[in-house]
């Protein structure tokens, strides 16, 4: 693995690097290619969406520096479904090792399991500013036979592959002897086409004819194909990665950490391509894990909901982005949906004023700039600026209500804008906190005003609080504004003291405050917070 230098902008880094590497491998004019792959088993979640990002933000890079740039994502559906994810019919087990484009979709809406996902996480990726060419594995070797050769050359020599691969393998896990496992090693696998799985017995390859023997583990029969005219299976991964870099001419690719550890994929790839495809692995960044709630890692076949497009409901296209960009992809980071949100967009928002006033580094405007636009051109963001706490807990307060919502967040302006363009400007903030009120914030810290005066709560509070209530209403007189009603609340124990308004409070005041607060939430909300 070639290290990309260290830098504070990872991603010039990386880009320096491929296009080290291309110029070893390709000629000036030649198009780069920055490849990515997620095998569509369940739902997509937040964690492969660092690798699609970080291909993304580096063939962006390279396209910015003039080069020409093939994203080549790779849709690995004709790989085994290996479980059943949380939240499917437990009857799906038994299409368990039968290709994930011909298991059925779950919903049953569309053409197959595979569809469901892709097309999921196709349409949440398009706001993200995300242009690819999304190549299914199902195509490359079903419809199109296009490794054919590839496959031809890797069956021949099996051996010659299975000696590298047992190089990496640790002895003492091993049940059968190293001349067993040789033996009994085969580098692609078959589905069967009477269970459907891959788990067909291979029998027997003839190089010279490039015909394939297998016994089917359903009924006993045995079948034969013409690998250079049919494609029954697909190679192992371990093989398959390596046989498509050559075969795509891949100049760079992230990985995740699972596939980045001595003796993993990339480990045993990179001996394979060089000996086998008359290729060199490419340049390479892994990636850390992406959590989400606190969780270290996430899964797609645990039924996991942390999707791109469930985080686009309440995380703002641009926001999702720099997420990603102002970490190395080494470094290992949870998005939490809860307060660390709010905290999210505050930094995002104070990070915007640093940048217009000319107050942060160049890596710093290069990343805030990134992750509000693309090559293909802007990603949604608000034109107007206001906090991400406000926003919901004035939806939340005023039951979803838009124009008290806007009335709210206008106060909180220099200008006065006119509640429709004001409106406009929000957006796609104004939609992402309504979105945040709906799907996370937590029912019992709800705002949920009483829908009609109570005489009771009135009656039940101290007479004391009374006054000061009514006090307020006195003193509240119209037109009223947000700064001149939060004067009021903390003032009026201080006016009922003989205090003025600006007066320092004493302790005792202080607790009349807070008894003041208590009493309207019980009036307004049965509630004391």
């Amino acid at each position: 693995m070639t290290a990309a230098p260290r830098s504070a902008d990872w991603i010039a880094a990386a880009a320096d690097a491929a296009e080290a590497w291309a110029a070893r491998h390709k000629g000036p004019d030649d198009t780069l290619v920055c490849a990515s792959g997620i095998s569509p088993s369940g739902p997509i979640h937040l964690g492969n969406l660092r690798e699609v990002l970080t291909t993304h933000f580096v063939a962006e890079e390279l396209r910015a520096r003039g080069r020409k740039v093939d994203h080549l994502h790779s849709w690995d559906d004709f790989d085994r479904l290996r479980k059943v994810p949380v939240g499917i019919p437990e009857h799906f087990a038994e299409f368990i090792g039968q290709p994930l484009s011909r298991v059925p979709d779950p919903q049953g809406e569309l053409p197959s399991w595979a569809d469901r996902y892709i097309q999921q996480f196709r349409a949440a990726v398009e706001p993200l500013g995300v242009q690819a060419r999304w190549v299914r594995q199902s195509e490359m070797y079903g419809t199109r036979n296009a490794y054919a050769d590839a496959v031809c050359d890797c069956l021949a020599r099996r051996h010659e592959i299975f000696e590298v691969l047992a190089r990496y393998q640790t002895e003492k896990l091993q049940e059968l002897s190293l001349d067993e496992r040789r033996e009994a090693f085969w580098p692609y696998r078959v589905y069967d086409p009477v269970t459907g799985r891959d788990d067909a017995e291979l029998l027997s390859y003839d190089p010279d004819t490039c015909v394939l023997t297998w016994r089917s583990r359903g009924d006993g029969s045995v079948a034969q194909a013409d690998l250079r005219t049919e494609s029954p299976g697909k190679l192992v991964w371990k093989v398959d990665w390596p046989m498509r870099w050559a075969f795509e001419k891949v100049d760079f690719e992230p990985g995740g950490a699972d596939h980045s550890s001595p003796g993993s994929s990339y480990t045993v790839g990179s001996e394979l391509v060089r000996t086998f495809f008359a290729w060199d692995p490419p340049e390479y960044v892994p990636y850390a894990f992406v959590g989400f709630g606190g969780q270290s890692k996430m899964s797609s076949s645990r039924g996991v909901s942390a999707t791109p497009d469930f985080a686009l409901q309440f995380v703002e296209p641009a926001l999702l982005r720099w997420l990603y960009l102002r970490r190395r992809p080494d470094a290992e980071f949870a998005i939490d949906f809860g307060e660390q949100l709010w905290r999210a967009y505050d930094e995002w928002d104070a990070l915007a004023r640093k940048v217009e006033a000319g107050e942060v580094d160049g890596v710093e405007a290069a990343m805030y700039h990134r992750a509000l636009r693309t090559s293909a051109g802007e990603v949604a963001a608000p034109r107007r600026r206001v906090a991400f706490r406000t926003l919901w807990t004035a939806l939340d307060s005023t039951q979803g209500d838009r124009t008290q919502t806007l009335r709210i967040a206008a106060a909180h302006l220099d200008d006065d804008p006119d509640p429709a363009t004001l409106e406009a400007e929000l957006e796609p903030r104004l939609t992402c906190a309504a979105g945040w009120v709906e799907h996370v914030l937590p029912e019992e810290d709800r705002v949920r005003p009483r829908e009609a005066f109570d005489r009771a709560a009135w009656d039940a509070l101290d007479p004391r609080e009374q006054q000061a209530i009514a006090r307020l209403l006195a003193e509240a007189s119209s037109p009223w504004t947000l700064h001149k009603l939060e004067s009021l609340l903390y003032g009026v124990p201080k006016l009922m003291a003989g205090l003025p308004l600006d007066a320092d409070p004493p302790a005792e005041v202080k607790k009349a405050q807070r008894e003041l607060f208590k009493a309207l939430y019980r009036l307004l909300l049965d509630a004391e917070r």
